[in-house]
């Protein structure tokens, strides 16, 4: 997706460890990594479903204007848990 300011950011779900990585792509030749957003949680059981988010599967890109928020969201659909998680983004598009 692309910010207010013009630069470029990519979301990239982590499937085996879980979570979701973010990069800012803007000079292609240098990404920059910005941060990490875990939704598992290692402690927890899978099968108890205790665990958190398994397994991103699918990332959506909510802009600010269509979001119930005001601000950007992605969503997350985790395949091996079953769940979907709405992350919040920290910045204006």
């Amino acid at each position: 997706m692309q910010t207010g300011t013009g630069e470029w950011i990519v979301f990239i779900g982590l499937e085996r460890v879980g979570g979701i990585a973010s990069y800012n792509i803007t000079n292609p030749k240098s990404p920059e990594f910005i941060g990490y957003m875990p939704g598992r949680f290692f402690e927890g059981d899978a099968a108890a479903g205790t665990a958190g988010d398994l397994g991103p599967e699918s990332i959506e890109f909510i802009s600010a204007s269509d979001s119930p928020t005001g601000r950007p969201l992605i969503v997350v659909a985790n395949e091996v848990s079953g769940t979907t998680t709405a992350w919040e983004m920290n910045f204006t598009p």
